[in-house]
């Protein structure tokens, strides 16, 4: 009885040994071996994922960016530079071609020092421009900004030339001139508009960031060894030699 009854269960004891045994050699080495290869893929793509991530990175620290609110004061202080160089070089023309009396001589050469002392103040080139209170405020600087613009219109509606009549070439030039005085009248009000709603603050804060980015990129250049020298030459030329006049 009991040999029966072991013979009746011996085959359900190995059909259920076969069914809960492991796979079998073969499949478990093909299995082991897709896994560490996509586990190899797999690593490989995140080792090349993290080098580019590295690299970008370190192309952006090299290659310090400004703000797009900080480009567009300088967008105003470049148009501010070319309207007074325009203004003071056609002053100068004026001078050299045309007959005045001497008061009109005298309110060209103050508009041409007046140009000048514009340009070298947008590009703080001078101790003079800098530390001085009243071109430093953007207030007091867009109010003489705008008093230079309005010397020249008045210089460019007396000028001999459009009283007495002029050719299509002379006509040209005095409304070109009178379109850069104007603009240089807008220069000013937005330079008093700036300053009365605080955005100096602003411009200043954006331009002390720059600075940092642009100190952060020499140091990482140096300790890289990507470039030598203290004179750094970053990437793309996005970085000047010195951070004191970054504007």
């Amino acid at each position: 009885m009991t040999r029966a009854y072991s013979s009746f269960l011996n085959p359900m004891i190995r059909t259920r040994r076969d069914l809960t045994s492991p796979l079998p050699q073969r499949r478990r080495s093909a299995m082991s071996s897709q896994d560490e290869s996509a586990m190899d893929d797999w690593s490989k793509q995140e080792v090349a994922i993290r080098t580019e991530d590295k690299q970008q990175q370190l192309h952006d620290e090299l290659n310090p960016k400004r703000h797009c609110v900080h480009q567009f004061f300088r967008l105003i202080k470049a148009l501010t530079i070319f309207c007074a160089t325009n203004m003071g070089v056609g002053q100068l023309i004026g001078i050299a071609y045309e007959v005045v009396d001497p008061i009109q001589y005298v309110l060209r050469i103050y508009v041409i020092l007046l140009a000048l002392l514009v340009v070298l103040n947008e590009l703080e080139w001078t101790k003079y421009t800098k530390d001085s209170t009243l071109l430093k405020i953007w207030i007091t600087r867009g109010i003489m900004y705008a008093f230079v613009g309005v010397l020249g219109l008045e210089e460019n509606a007396t000028s001999p030339a459009r009283q007495n009549g002029s050719d299509s070439s002379s006509s040209l030039a005095l409304s070109y001139l009178s379109i850069v005085a104007w603009l240089m009248v807008a220069c000013g009000c937005l330079y008093t508009l700036f300053g009365l709603f605080c955005l100096q603050l602003l411009y200043d804060k954006l331009r002390r960031e720059y600075a940092q980015k642009v100190d952060r990129a020499k140091e990482t250049a140096r300790t890289t060894g990507l470039y030598g020298g203290d004179n750094v030459g970053l990437v793309e030329g996005g970085v000047a030699a010195t951070t004191e006049n970054v504007v």
